[in-house]
């Protein structure tokens, strides 16, 4: 694999999950497909030894599908991502959760899903979640709604993992958030520019080690939701009144 250009990158941004990283890597290499593929580990500007483990873990010759990339300082979720995705060789790209919240099976099927769907070129896959428990649906609900009617464009379960696109919609972020609002960001352009979003069914487990850095209490995620919409409102009215172009 080392000598042959992968058909799918998936970047998973690690901050400060050094417990998780043997895990997740150990997942995927059980779950790899027959393809040739890449996981990127962006070690997100961790202050716990993420980096010391990943180093360690990545020189073991079964995980040579897997490679390192370093922000110094963490600039955020999206930043994380961003750099993943820059580095990125594959002709498709995907990131997900590095905390095995998301199978690695999950986006194997997406990418499957995506490469069988009429036209790959234009199609993004992501997750939709199932099974969730009832008090989890109203913030959900709530963020799509809110998001299509502010953005004119149907957005659902933006934060579902995992997310699965040709490497020609990376060209058309050209002004991404460096924050949560990635999946939103993603979403808004995949279907400003027609691409198809298709969905398959995940069902997002425990976290195992460590605490998310978003969803760890009613006064986080509510905080967490009002960024979100002033983000919405600065794509929206940004488009409208400046003439923001997407590509």
């Amino acid at each position: 694999m080392e000598n042959t250009r992968p058909e799918l990158s998936i970047i998973l941004p690690c901050y400060n999950e050094a417990k998780n990283i043997p895990l997740f890597i150990e997942e995927f290499r059980k779950a790899a497909p027959a393809y040739p593929f890449e996981l990127i580990c962006v070690e997100n500007g961790s202050t716990d030894n993420s980096r010391e483990v990943l180093t360690r873990i990545l020189q073991q010759p079964q995980y040579a599908f897997a490679r390192m990339v370093v922000v110094e300082k963490n600039q955020g979720y999206g930043f994380g991502i961003m750099s993943g995705l820059y580095a990125a060789t594959g002709e498709f790209l995907a990131w997900s959760h590095a905390d095995l919240q998301c199978s690695p099976k999950d986006v194997f099927a997406a990418c499957e899903k995506l490469k069988t769907s009429a036209n790959p070129a234009r199609t993004l896959v992501k997750g939709k979640r199932i099974n969730r428990p009832f008090n989890q649906l109203p913030l959900t609900l709530g963020m799509q709604i809110l998001a299509t009617l502010i953005l004119g464009k149907l957005l659902t379960d933006i934060n579902a993992q995992p997310k699965v696109f040709p490497k020609t919609l990376l060209e058309k972020l050209t002004n991404p958030p460096k924050d949560f609002s990635l999946d939103l960001y993603l979403l808004y352009v995949a279907r400003a520019h027609d691409f198809k979003i298709a969905t398959i069914p995940v069902i997002f487990a425990d976290r195992l080690h460590g605490a998310s850095n978003w969803n760890f209490g009613f006064l986080a995620r509510y905080q967490s939701i009002l960024k979100a919409l002033q983000y919405m409102l600065k794509l929206r009215f940004r488009n409208h009144f400046f003439s923001f172009r997407l590509s």
